[in-house]
Parts: C-alpha cells; structure tokens; sequence
C-alpha cells in the first residue's frame, strides 16, 4: 500500500511537469507548481527511499550516538550522559515506512546532545572530548543526508519545463495577494489628495520573496510616484523578521549616493486597508540571475560590477547611512552565530544534528580572526540583484543592511560568483576599488553563515504553519523540502572545508 502511494505522488509529480506546469503563464502559479511537484517526490522518497536506506544506516546512526556518548569525559555532565544513554535505548528498532520513526527519533537524539555539547564548548573549548563526540555527531548525520539525497535523487521524476530541478527550489513565498487595484488607488487617493487622478492600474504578486511580500505595480494620474513601481510589504505573522521602516531610510541615503539601488518614494508605517506597513520603490530594468539556491544565467560582468559595488559599499562611512547606534561588537560573525543560532533553536520544528554541529563548527571558526567593521549589505545573492545585458543594474532588499564584517557580503557573493568568475579576479577588482583585505578562512565562513541563516528562515516558516498563523502551504512546505536543500548545502561546504 505504502510503495502504491509513493507510485502515485511521483505520477502526480511527473504529471504537473510534463502536462501542467507548461500551460501555466504566471509566475506565482509556476512557483507554487513547482513546489507542489518538490514535496511530492520528497514525501515519495521518504515512502519508498528512505526504509531501504536505513536498512545500513539507522544501525550506524544509532552506534554513532553511542560511541560520542562514551568518548564524553566524566564530570558534570555524568547525569545527563546517563539520561541520554536510556534515550537511545528506548528508540525502537524499526523496518519498513516505519524506520522514518526511528531515523527521526535518532535524529532528535543526536540534534540534542549536539546542541548541549555545543553549549558547553563555547565555554571550554580546549576540551578534545567534546569537540570529538559534536564531530561524530556531525559526520553521522552528514552521511545519513547526503546517502539518502542520492538515493533520492535517482527515484525523483525529470525536472519541469518551466521551473526548477530538485536543487533549484523557489525561495519560500508570501501568503496570499493582499494589494488590489481597488485597495491600492482607494489608499492612494487618501494619501495624495492634491492629485485627484491618481490611481493603479496593475497589481502584480511576485513570488520568491523570503521576507518581504513584492508586487508590481502600474500608478497613473500623479509626478508624485513613479509610473512603475514596487511595493515591499511587511508579514502579518508571529514569527517575523525586519521591518520596512528599518530599510527606507538607508536607500533614502544610498540613492543620492548614487549606489544602484531603487529609489525609495514612500513609507506607511502603519497598519492600512492594504494591510501591514509597506514602502513604494522605484521599479529598475533588468532581472534577478538566480535563486537563494543556485544561479539560472551566466552573468561574469554583473558579479564584476558587483565587486566594484560591494568596495564602494564597504568604504563608506557608516554615519552616512544612518548607522550611529552602538558600535559593531568586535567580532560581529560570531554575533550572527549567535543570532541565528538561537533563532533556529526557538522556531525549528524538525531536528537536524548536521546544523547544530553547522553553528558549533562556525562559532570555533569565528573565534580565530576578530575581523573588521563596515556597513554590509547582508544578502548579496542573485535573487536580490537586477542584471540588464550582464551588467548589475539594481541591488535590491537591503532589510538586512548593517554595520558587520565585509567577508559576510564578499562570502554571500562567492557562493554563487565563483561559477561563473575566477574568485580571484574577483577580489583584485573589489580592492582595486577600495575594499579592505578580508582573511580567506573568514570569507569561507560566511559562505556557511549564507545556509546558517536559511535555517532560520525555514524554521520560522514551519513555526508559523504549525501554529496556524498562516494555512499558506508553502510555509509549511518550504520547513521541510527547503530545510533539506539547506541541510544538503551545509553538508556540501563542510566538506570542502574539511570541518568533517
């Protein structure tokens, strides 16, 4: 019965594929298309994949909890090793659908003990033992995602006409459309009295957005904004993040320094018929060359153009942005350890030991170089900038501007840039521009803080699903494909680094 239902998902799969995804004439509908189509090969895979690939691994899982348990030197936590010892005794052994049960139970387990350990390396690092046992935890759990990814993988249906492979899955979405044209020209109208012509023509939902809802939109009858805009919308949810009032004010500033960046025309901090705050910003040419995941067009030029940018950013004094509140900490990579960290921690709804071991890895990284301090975009990937004919016409999202270390943005860039660039030619240009020497080992860092900082993304999302402050199915989606994809990167730069 169960092999049936795996069946059915990936005909299901294949179906919207082959047959439906090529008459949809929408982005939104492309994107919640091919999300569906995601979920179901992922659920399928956990049907009919995962028992056979547990066959060898559930016993290896389960040994290697064991063995980190007994490398644990005696001491304070003797008592907790104990509790932890009858917890892996009484996960049950289990065969066939139900070993998701037990690799789940396992997982937890070993999520758990990863996170106390990591605790307590942050306050004793030289102990060998425990940084020993986190690593075993870490390995286990890196060979567990990347045989199941595989076997996946081989089972998944081919990848749609329109949209995305299983390694390229749109970012997480906002909830459903809340601007219209009649809320919009009916705001309008209200705000800018003098111009009784005033009015919108077009509205236009765009998908993709992590932490803004976006929409185009067409403004007719008034010099008092522009003919084509954006609106950028704040979420009415629990579990959130920034706030637009936070990023009007320094792209009021970075426009009249000439930055490519949309010009900002107009703020609602409050609540209105159209819903939470929102900012209407200028709509500039050119298209995003990629998602959070990967890019989908070779754009060199525009990663140059980025570099030059970026140097420009970098150099800048920060009270020129507004940025005059209490200074930077003195390493201010570990700061956004912390920050993620304890917001994957609150909002997580499934347990992944391979992440916690992820912050505890970063955190030992971080302490090695105490860095520097400039105003940082904080989320220079392809799916925040516009590229006209291969050349950077927009950087675009600048919620997460603030004053922190350069290498987060130069190792944001990297992730994507060195496909299509040589790394090195792309830090001659950004210090023939001015920018600061940045060490390596911290820009590879940061490459891992991009994915660190998913994980909290995708955890909020499934918080908020779980919890009924939203029924959008991509929310809840997005917890448990997108959380995958993000594992499956985490491990991928792991390994490079040799940190496992």
């Amino acid at each position: 019965m169960a092999e049936r239902s795996a069946m059915l998902m990936r005909a299901i799969a294949e179906e919207l594929g082959a047959r439906i995804l090529p008459e949809l004439r929408t982005a939104d509908a492309v994107e919640r298309a091919n999300f569906a189509r995601l979920v179901l090969a992922d659920l399928a895979a956990d049907i009919d994949v995962l028992p056979a690939v547990a066959v060898e691994l559930a016993p290896a899982l389960r040994g290697t909890i064991g063995g980190a348990l007994a490398e644990l030197p005696p001491g304070s936590l003797d008592a907790q090793i104990r509790a932890w010892r009858q917890a892996l005794a009484a996960v049950a052994q289990e065969t066939g659908i139900a070993a998701q049960r037990e690799i789940a139970a396992l997982r937890a387990l070993a999520a758990q003990i990863a996170r106390q350990l990591a605790d307590v390396a942050r306050e004793n690092a030289a102990d060998a033992g425990i940084h020993s046992a986190l690593m075993s935890l870490g390995s286990i759990d890196h060979r567990w995602l990347t045989a199941y990814d595989a076997a996946a993988s081989r089972s998944a249906p081919p990848a749609a006409a329109h949209g995305s492979s299983r390694t390229e899955t749109p970012a997480p979405r906002t909830e459903a459309p809340g601007v219209r044209v009649d809320s919009l020209t009916a705001y309008l109208k209200r705000m800018f009295p003098h111009t009784p012509l005033i009015a919108a023509r077009e509205v236009i939902p765009i998908p993709g957005g992590r932490s803004k809802k976006t929409y185009f939109v067409t403004i007719t009858g008034s010099d008092a904004l522009p003919h084509e805009a954006v609106i950028r919308q704040d979420y009415a949810l629990k579990y959130e993040g920034t706030k637009v009032r936070e990023e009007f004010q320094p792209l009021v500033k970075l426009a009249a320094l000439g930055l490519p960046v949309p010009r900002p025309w107009h703020l609602e901090q409050g609540e209105t018929e159209l819903g939470p705050p929102f900012m209407i910003v200028s709509r500039l040419k050119g298209s995003a060359p990629g998602t959070y995941f990967g890019l989908q067009s070779a754009c060199p030029g525009a990663f140059r153009d980025m570099a030059r940018m970026l140097a420009a950013l970098h150099r800048l004094p920060p009270a020129e942005l507004g940025f005059t509140g209490s200074p930077t900490p003195a390493n201010s990579l570990e700061a956004l350890i912390d920050q993620y960290e304890r917001k994957w921690r609150d909002n997580a709804t499934r347990a992944s030991p391979l992440i916690d071991f992820a912050y505890a890895w970063a955190r030992r990284e971080a302490r090695r170089h105490p860095g520097q301090c400039a105003v940082v975009h904080g989320d220079a990937g392809p799916y925040n900038f516009l590229v006209d004919e291969d050349r950077l016409s927009a950087v675009l999202d600048w919620e997460f501007a603030h004053l922190g270390d350069p290498a987060e943005d130069l190792g944001i860039v990297r992730v994507y840039a060195e496909k299509v660039i040589d790394w090195q030619e792309f830090l001659a240009l950004y210090t023939a521009a001015g920018g600061p020497a940045v060490p390596e080992h911290r820009v590879r860092l940061a490459m891992l803080l991009q994915f660190l900082k998913g994980t909290t993304l995708v955890a909020a999302s499934g918080r908020n699903f779980e919890e009924g402050w939203t029924h959008e199915f991509i929310k809840g989606a997005n917890a448990f494909t997108g959380l995958r994809l993000i594992e499956l990167r985490i491990a991928q730069l792991l390994e490079r680094f040799q940190a496992l």
